[in-house]
């Protein structure tokens, strides 16, 4: 605590020192907002500006969407963000507020990765980063009548990387459940208002893990629990204020889950699990603990797998009779299957499995923890009718913010980033601007906070500046994990900033979150010191980390890396998921160089080793199944061996599975394609692989036909945007 209170002196100093003129004019909101919308919440739209504006010290601008078009909004946006004086810093769009919805720019996701052939509307990610990143430039694609989308295609003349200028939130009521738009809104906004006049502490925390949540594996979530106590070291002597919940805890693990949600005194939840927009998929057919329940539970997912199939067009007589041959089941286990009947028993099973928007129909359900994140695909989807997202925040609880994404969720991020800062009172919009991908979004009320613990810093007034001074001072001091970690992301393009500096981060500093931090600001380095830091982050003992780095040994293929992978690949307790990670990472370095260190490898470890010979076999077999399973494929296409289709096809693949020894050799194709489509989509994919060993060869191709006068012009564009992805 000491430590704490001599660092909060030395931040209070830090913040002093900028000058007051400069903090004052960078400490403006906007409100955009539906005419209609406005009309009829015009009582609690005045009583909200008013607590923002009394409470926390913005100015806040009113603006009316009299134009109905995403472009007209965001050059509004823009003219306030820069106006000398009173330049915003966050906006929050309420109603009926039109939805970009943004095209080939998947790359600014952290997951999704749908074929943009398939239709507009289900492969286009709704991002309001058209709305708060003023770097990325885009190009009108066109409106969906009687819908409020609007689709853009990521331009290559702007940034290719996402890091708005302003953070944002969105509050869009819809008539879903039987209740009108405007009266959700209206009670949202009463919600939001009294929150301002009447701030919270942040007092208690809870986790839940769902079915096939990272791998289930325990180690990293007991490794997320100590990040928590780096986040909130003051809630170490609370009673009460961690609970934690999996799913496998009960048969069915809803009911508990949403007592939890509702308890009256939790302050945030991280729920990890998988998810739709209409579902948060919790549970698993229950684990059998008798014959009968085995039996049970066999025909349960074949039946499942036999509604796979339907929904996927096959014939599902002559795949009941596969299955039932390839498992030597009985034919009676599958004899009632897709019967009325047992479809409507199924499907009650189901319901007790999952959350969906069913369970807030009643009113029964009203969560009041005061900011959920939802560690899961889609629940964010605030463009359709309803969501989950949706649901939490205006059912008549407590819950005042969502965080979800509005497509596929990558599990392997950083799903507590900076999250501490919240407990010293930052607003909850500045947790997304500094944590942002295209889909990842703020549903409620972006200037909501929880009221700052006695001693803290000014963290608002430190996240308007933009002193690189003031960053560099504080990435020095240790004593608040986030707030270090916060001034290392802020100063990380700063040369002052050294790798070395970096480096002793990641090695010596007792915090996993500066640790991670200074990880990924030498990633966004790449060269030689990253390769040092992936190998330092593979024995680093906090499990997030030591994933990190064999995910980017993925990416690299560098071959300097291959021993660091075998050691992994053959300790005996390295976490679920990074095991699982270190096994896929196989496919990305050639075979030979496999072999080799895992000779080495053995060698070194096998005095103490039981039964080598099994678990040599073991290991061979994965270097077997994973070593050089792509090579074929892209030698076949890089000797024109595919027709267009499945030419295609296979690029799309090489977004992910590109093997980097082979990224010469698609360059060398790419080089000398005559198709443009195919050309165009092989620069796309190249793209992808910024931190491959061989990414030299993507820069030195992307420059040359970005240039090309004589290339048409959608493969001059594509090479700009792949030169600017891969680029340093």
């Amino acid at each position: 605590m000491f430590k704490r209170y001599i660092l909060n002196i030395l931040v209070f100093l830090a913040t002093a020192s900028i000058p007051t003129s400069y903090l004052a004019a960078r400490r403006s909101f906007a409100i955009v907002i539906d005419k209609k919308s406005l009309s009829e919440a015009r009582p609690e739209i005045d009583a909200y500006i008013s607590a923002i504006e009394k409470k926390q010290g913005l100015k806040v601008y009113t603006i009316t969407d009299i134009w109905g078009i995403p472009d007209s909004i965001r050059t509004h946006l823009h003219k306030l963000f820069s106006q000398k004086k009173d330049p915003i810093i966050g906006a929050v769009f309420i109603g009926d507020i039109p939805i970009p919805m943004i095209q080939a720019a998947q790359h600014l996701t952290s997951a999704f990765k749908m074929s943009e052939t398939a239709p507009r509307e289900e492969s286009s990610v709704p991002s309001d980063r058209f709305y708060d990143d003023f770097e990325l430039k885009f190009i009108n694609r066109g409106h969906d009548e009687n819908t409020p989308y609007f689709y853009y295609l990521l331009s290559a003349e702007g940034a290719q990387t996402v890091s708005p200028d302003i953070f944002s939130g969105r509050i869009r009521p819809t008539d879903a459940g039987g209740t009108s738009r405007y009266e959700k809104l209206r009670t949202y906004l009463r919600k939001a208002t009294q929150a301002k006049l009447h701030p919270e502490s942040f007092n208690s925390i809870f986790v839940f893990n769902g079915n096939g949540s990272l791998s289930e594996s325990n180690v990293a979530h007991i490794d997320e629990f100590r990040g928590y106590n780096e986040h909130f070291p003051e809630l170490s002597e609370k009673p009460e204020s961690y609970s934690y919940m999996e799913y496998g805890e009960e048969p069915y693990i809803k009911e508990k889950l949403k007592n939890e949600l509702m308890r009256p005194d939790l302050s945030m939840a991280m729920l990890h699990h998988h998810g739709d927009w209409d579902t948060q998929y919790l549970s698993a057919y229950p684990q059998p603990h008798s014959t009968k329940e085995a039996i049970d539970y066999i025909c349960f997912n074949m039946r499942d797998r036999l509604r796979t199939f339907r929904r996927w067009g096959n014939n599902v007589d002559s795949m009941r009779q596969v299955m039932i041959k390839e498992n030597g089941i009985p034919a009676e286990w599958l004899a009632d299957a897709g019967t009325p009947e047992r479809e409507k028993e199924d499907s009650l099973i189901v319901d007790k499995e999952n959350l969906t928007l069913h369970d807030f129909a009643s009113g029964a359900f009203r969560p009041n923890v005061r900011m959920a994140i939802f560690d899961a695909c889609y629940n964010g989807s605030f463009h359709k009718s309803d969501c989950i997202a949706n649901e939490y925040i205006f059912q008549p609880g407590h819950t005042l913010i969502a965080l979800g994404g509005t497509v596929n969720v990558l599990q392997d991020k950083w799903p507590d980033h900076f999250i501490g800062l919240l407990a010293e009172g930052m607003l909850a919009g500045y947790l997304v601007q500094n944590t942002a991908y295209l889909e990842w979004h703020l549903i409620g009320d972006p200037t909501f906070c929880f009221a700052a613990r006695k001693g803290s810093s000014n963290i608002n007034a430190l996240l308007t500046t933009r002193s690189e001074r003031q960053w560099l001072a504080l990435s020095k001091k240790s004593g608040d994990a986030d707030l270090q970690a916060m001034a290392i992301f802020k100063a990380r393009t700063s040369h002052k900033l050294t790798n070395s500096m970096l480096l002793h981060f990641l090695k010596e500093s007792p915090y996993a979150m500066v640790r991670i931090e200074a990880f990924n600001a030498l990633k966004e380095r790449g060269g030689n010191d990253f390769i040092q830091a992936i190998e330092i982050a593979s024995h680093d003992n906090y499990e997030l980390l030591q994933r990190f780095s064999v995910n980017e040994m993925s990416d690299s293929g560098d071959p300097r890396l291959v021993p660091s992978l075998m050691r992994l690949l053959t300790r005996n307790n390295v976490s679920a998921r990074v095991k699982f990670n270190a096994i896929q990472s196989l496919q990305f370095f050639p075979e030979n160089q496999i072999h080799t260190a895992a000779d080495k490898q053995l060698d070194s470890i096998s005095s103490y080793i039981l039964n080598k010979d099994d678990f040599r076999a073991a290991l061979d077999k994965n270097i077997k199944t994973y070593c050089g399973r792509w090579d074929a494929d892209i030698e076949k296409l890089c000797q024109n061996g595919y027709d267009t289709k499945h030419a295609l096809r296979q690029v799309n693949y090489m977004r992910i599975y590109l093997p980097p020894y082979l990224i010469p050799q698609v360059v060398d194709y790419t080089a000398i394609c005559k198709d443009p489509q195919l050309q165009r989509d092989l620069l796309e994919a190249l793209g992808w692989h910024r931190s491959a060993y061989t990414a030299d060869k993507i820069r030195e191709l992307a420059k040359k036909l970005s240039e090309d006068a004589g290339r048409p012009e959608e493969v001059r564009q594509e090479a700009l945007k792949t030169l600017k992805r891969v680029s340093y």
